[in-house]
């Protein structure tokens, strides 16, 4: 096996066994929401770096990865807070009520 399938080899290996230990929906998973962020020079280029060793395909990739490590745990965590900002909206549509009322 020559140096470059060797290196090859081992990028498509690490990236693997980072993606699997990031998540499992990565892979599974559709991504079809675009969204649009402004980071500084530092994360970008450690961003440049997971890309260029082949750990991840993509800038994208990679911050899709990173943020489904950091959020997916703690999914019951958004459950209860959506919740609560489905009653705090009841609460401002009734206080709005109100304040029509009253500015009528």
């Amino acid at each position: 096996m020559t140096k470059k399938n060797e290196r090859i080899e081992s990028s498509q290996t690490l990236r693997k066994g980072i993606i699997e230990n990031l998540t499992t929906r990565l892979a599974d998973s559709k991504r079809d929401n675009p969204v649009t962020a402004r980071l500084d020079d530092e994360i970008v280029n450690m961003l440049d770096i997971l890309v260029k060793l082949d750990i991840f395909k993509s800038r994208s990739e990679a911050i899709a990865a990173i943020l489904e490590k950091t959020l997916i745990p703690q999914r019951e965590k958004f459950k209860q807070l959506e919740a609560q900002i489905t009653k705090l909206e009841k609460i401002q549509d009734t206080a709005k009520e109100l304040a029509s009322d009253v500015l009528q």
